[in-house]
């Protein structure tokens, strides 16, 4: 009886199980592709369901942050590269600095929650956060910031690339 008794319990508990891979939401795995939004993801594991949720969020906006300044600093070697300036150390360290200043300042604060689930996992909490950004809110700050350097300004702002740019901004408001 005893033998039949654990045969039993082990069988619902393998019926009990799932597989980690049906547990991460397709969203997730698979984050949407868009021209003006910016989508970041993060997970996190905590014994608390409210700190699992606050980690993986931290994770998605430091993935988020490396993002955007993948994305501002190839844009900014575009304009270089259009301006025909790729030879001038002195134009691709301002920008460069620009580069870094404008993700540093960039507010992050202004990105939506696209979705998030919460597992619980044994006596865990699992949460998958993403979150989306409209990437215009950085060239916001990366414009401006260029328009006050003096050695960018004339070369810069004549690329097609930068006037490209002040259009997709133009749009977005």
């Amino acid at each position: 009886m005893k033998k039949i008794v654990l045969n039993i319990l082990f069988v619902l508990a393998l019926c009990g199980s799932s597989n980690a891979e049906e547990e991460i939401p397709k969203w997730f795995a698979e984050l949407p592709k868009s021209e003006i939004m910016l989508y970041a993801r993060g997970t996190a594991v905590s014994s608390d369901m409210q700190l699992s949720i606050d980690k993986a969020s931290i994770a998605a906006k430091r993935n988020l942050a490396d993002k955007l300044e993948s994305i501002i600093s190839s844009k900014t070697q575009l304009f270089v590269k259009e301006a025909g300036m790729e030879e001038d150390t002195q134009i691709y360290n301002e920008l460069e600095q620009i580069t870094s200043n404008t993700v540093n300042e960039t507010k992050i604060g202004s990105y939506n929650e696209f979705k998030t689930k919460t597992l619980l996992i044994g006596s865990k909490y699992r949460t998958f956060f993403v979150l989306e950004y409209p990437i215009s809110e950085a060239y916001k700050i990366l414009i401006p910031k260029i328009k006050k350097n003096p050695v960018l300004e004339d070369t810069v702002q004549a690329s097609q690339a930068y006037k490209d740019l002040e259009e997709e901004i133009k749009r977005t408001n």
